[in-house]
Parts: C-alpha cells; structure tokens; sequence
C-alpha cells in the first residue's frame, strides 16, 4: 500500500481525532485505520487521498494478504518517513519481535495439543 503523509493529511487526521498524531496510531479500529488510509494513500494516478469507500476496499485487499498489525506498521513506518514520529523508531525490529512471539505462540499450541492433533489425526 503506498502510504504517505504531508502536515496537511496529518493536520487532517489529527483534527478529526481531536489528539496529536502519536496519540492517534495507537488506536487499531478499523474506522481509525480507514483515515489513516483515507488520508494517506496516494493512488495509482499518484492521486493523494481517497474516499472512505476506496479505503475500505484497500484495507479488504490488504487484509487478504497481510493483517491488522502490519496494515499499522505500515502505516507508523509512512508517518516516520514523513517525519511525524521519531526517526529513530525501529519498526523492522517490532515486526521481527511480533514474528519471533508469533512463532513461539504457534508452538506452544501445538505442544498442548493432544497427540492425534498433532499429528492432523481426529
């Protein structure tokens, strides 16, 4: 998804929500996810913000892919590129930890499993 945000997108955002933009991202509703994409996402005609439908359909698309989580990363990663959170922020890190917990999470409900589960037997 090819998501950028300007000070006018943000000062959009952040009006809607009545809280600075470090406040926002840290709610993962679909309809706060929807602005963020309704505001950020340049189209294929590099056409700068979308109707809410066309975000919701871009986040249907996505989400057949990818998921909630990532649709957030991306977005966070888009507002330290446009220089709204602090450079220093290390998203690649938070996706090797969620895969990292992810994994060990997979794990441990396989080892809980009884043994014909385990093996796809019922």
């Amino acid at each position: 998804m090819n998501l950028k945000y300007t000070a006018i997108k943000v000062d959009e955002i952040e009006k809607s929500k009545g809280m600075a933009i470090e406040n926002c991202i840290g709610d993962a509703t679909i309809d706060n996810l929807v602005l963020f994409v309704q505001k950020g996402l340049v189209d294929d005609n590099g056409v700068h913000g979308v109707s809410r439908s066309i975000a919701l359909t871009k986040i249907d698309e996505y989400l057949a892919k990818k998921d909630k989580q990532e649709l957030v990363l991306d977005i966070i990663e888009a507002l330290i590129a446009g220089g709204f959170l602090p450079r220093t922020l290390d998203v690649e890190g938070i996706r090797v930890a969620m895969k990292e917990a992810t994994q060990k999470a997979n794990e441990g409900i396989k080892e809980s499993l009884p043994h014909s589960e385990k093996n796809g037997e019922l």
